[in-house]
């Protein structure tokens, strides 16, 4: 009968504002099964109006979803409606389905003939609890927040393997929390620790020597932070994939990612990470004085703006680079054109803060500088450039960076006409034990030209 297929439909309804408030509370049918002690396929029956549990499961869903007892309300509603119609069945025949008076007025449109033209309320309060609803919270966040900046501050202090395996699980669950919702402010957060997690697991990827998953991480965080839109958080991303680029050996890419993250970037404070980190030294590798000398000077006026002090900024700094990573890359860029004096000169400041700061990866990578350094000129030092790599390659024994690597090797290019210097062969065999790890014998050291 009519009235029957209508308290159906109440009751359907009812169902579906159920799943609604399911899903956006982010719970799977199976799950949710679980917290009401009912079967999924119960709760997936009366999600689509084929089963129509009692009271009490209803006033479960309420608890769990925290829906302030809408729920059982309109469970009830529907039951007094389906008495009424009983009744008014046994006297009078079949009834229109009674509206509760609280809901309608004599004048609206419909509200005689079943209200066909509007949506249930109950539906509209869905939308209501849905809007309102999030799997996510302003404290959830400041924790998520505060383990990325943690994890910047740390990745030059703990090896990468141990930084890695604390990092890697959190970075499925970001992903578990974007898969629900969340109001606008909160998702454009999300989005930003997502893309700075996936930037710092690309760094770590690379720093252990896997180019391809740095590669593959370094794109996703560009690519979230494109979709939330937040320009400081692409120029971030982009000197994350111009690093990984520049020792991938990729240097016009490098290049590409720098400039691109400048156009982001503006006057903010990535500028100079971006021109002396990424610009700057691909320039040098591509033989361009001209235009390294000019990235120099932006990069330092750039770092004029900013307080000045003594503290080390962070490798994947979310702020400004500081005057000893200014230094240092700066030097990396000299060395690659062979220009000795200006490496030292911008060594002497970047070391010495480095060490302060106990900092292993950046004061190998300056010594390693310096050690090259001093094996070009006119009175090349073979023996104080050796010490300086034995040294380098001590500091970082547990910390096998392939970015120590690779100014290793470089160094041992470079000292290719001081090949009988005894201490060469024991940088040769600690580059050996740190990289060729299984094979026979260590490679032999190049012998004069």
């Amino acid at each position: 009968m009519a009235d029957n297929d209508e308290v159906k439909a109440a009751r359907r309804d009812l169902g579906r504002q159920l799943a609604q408030l399911r899903k956006a509370a982010g719970h799977t049918q199976h799950g949710f099964a679980r917290l009401v002690q009912y079967g999924r396929s119960s709760v997936a029956n009366t999600e689509t109006g084929h089963q129509y549990p009692d009271r009490a499961f209803w006033t479960r869903c309420d608890t769990i979803l925290q829906t302030g007892g809408v729920l059982a309300e309109e469970y009830d509603r529907i039951a007094e409606c389906a008495r009424q119609q009983r009744r008014r069945s046994a006297i009078h025949g079949t009834a229109p389905w009674p509206v509760a008076a609280t809901h309608t007025r004599p004048d609206a449109p419909g509200a005689d003939d079943g209200s066909a033209l509007w949506e249930h309320e109950g539906s509209i309060g869905a939308r209501r609890l849905a809007l309102k609803s999030c799997n996510d919270d302003d404290a959830r966040l400041a924790y998520l927040e505060d383990e990325v900046g943690r994890a910047v501050t740390d990745n030059e202090r703990l090896t990468p393997a141990v930084l890695l395996a604390r990092m890697r699980p959190l970075r499925p669950y970001v992903d578990q929390l974007m898969g629900g919702r969340q109001h606008p402010p909160h998702r454009v957060r999300l989005y930003g620790v997502a893309a700075h997690m996936s930037g710092l697991l690309g760094t770590l990827a690379l720093d252990l020597g896997a180019f391809r998953v740095a590669h593959a991480y370094a794109a996703e965080a560009f690519d979230l932070a494109d979709a939330a839109q937040q320009r400081d958080v692409q120029a971030w991303a982009r000197a994350t994939q111009s690093l990984i680029a520049f020792y991938a050996g990729d240097f016009h890419d490098a290049l590409a990612y720098a400039q691109d993250g400048l156009c982001r970037a503006g006057t903010g404070p990535h500028s100079i990470r971006l021109t002396i980190n990424g610009k700057a030294r691909a320039l040098a590798r591509l033989g361009d004085r001209y235009g390294v000398d000019k990235a120099v000077d932006q990069a330092f006026t750039a770092l004029s703006d900013y307080p000045s002090g003594s503290q080390v900024s962070a490798s994947l700094a979310l702020g400004p680079y500081c005057q000893a990573r200014t230094a240092a890359n700066a030097a990396t860029a000299y060395l690659a054109l062979g220009c000795g004096t200006d490496v030292t000169t911008h060594l002497t400041t970047a070391i010495d803060a480095f060490d302060a700061a106990a900092l292993r990866g950046p004061q190998a990578l300056s010594r390693l500088d310096l050690a090259t350094a001093h094996l070009r000129g006119d009175n090349p030092e073979p023996e104080q450039a050796s010490s300086l790599a034995l040294e380098a390659l001590t500091l970082t024994a547990d910390q096998r960076y392939e970015s120590v690597n690779q100014r290793a090797r470089q160094f041992l290019a470079t000292a290719r006409p001081f090949a009988q210097q005894p201490q060469l062969r024991q940088v040769a065999e600690l580059l050996y034990n740190r990289t060729q790890i299984g094979a026979r014998t260590p490679p032999a050291l190049p012998s004069p030209s």
